[in-house]
């Protein structure tokens, strides 16, 4: 799944959180996509290589390519919020050891990256 960055015409601060890290027009591959129970969908991205994945307001994006990596599970949380993924980051604590620099995590993260982007 890709999607092209668009500057959006709001001053709403939550949505406009870390779009400055953007490019204008720039497309990224989707790693994962989040839905918070009651709040706009999240898309995590990876916009600068070797700083890690973020999360975005889905609405900063356009989505270029619809296609799912086959990797991809649904999750559901208790909360109500759900997302599509890929199974090994679901683990508990996955991404807390990822952040951390835990080595075993960041080599999850990449063996997993490297099947979305050979899928889009």
């Amino acid at each position: 799944m890709r999607a092209r960055f668009e500057s959006p015409r709001t001053a709403d601060a939550r949505l406009l959180q870390g779009a400055d890290a953007l490019k204008e027009g720039g497309e990224y591959v989707i790693l994962e996509l989040f839905a918070p129970h009651g709040k706009s969908a999240l898309f995590r991205i990876e916009h600068t290589e070797g700083e890690g994945p973020a999360l975005f307001d889905s609405r900063l994006f356009t989505v270029i390519s619809p296609i799912l990596p086959p990797t991809w599970r649904y999750v559901q949380f208790d909360t109500g919020s759900f997302a599509l993924r890929p199974e090994p980051w679901s683990q508990p604590g996955f991404w807390e050891s990822y952040f951390d620099h835990e080595p075993q995590a960041r080599e999850v993260f990449e063996a997993e990256k490297r099947k979305i982007l050979a899928s889009s």
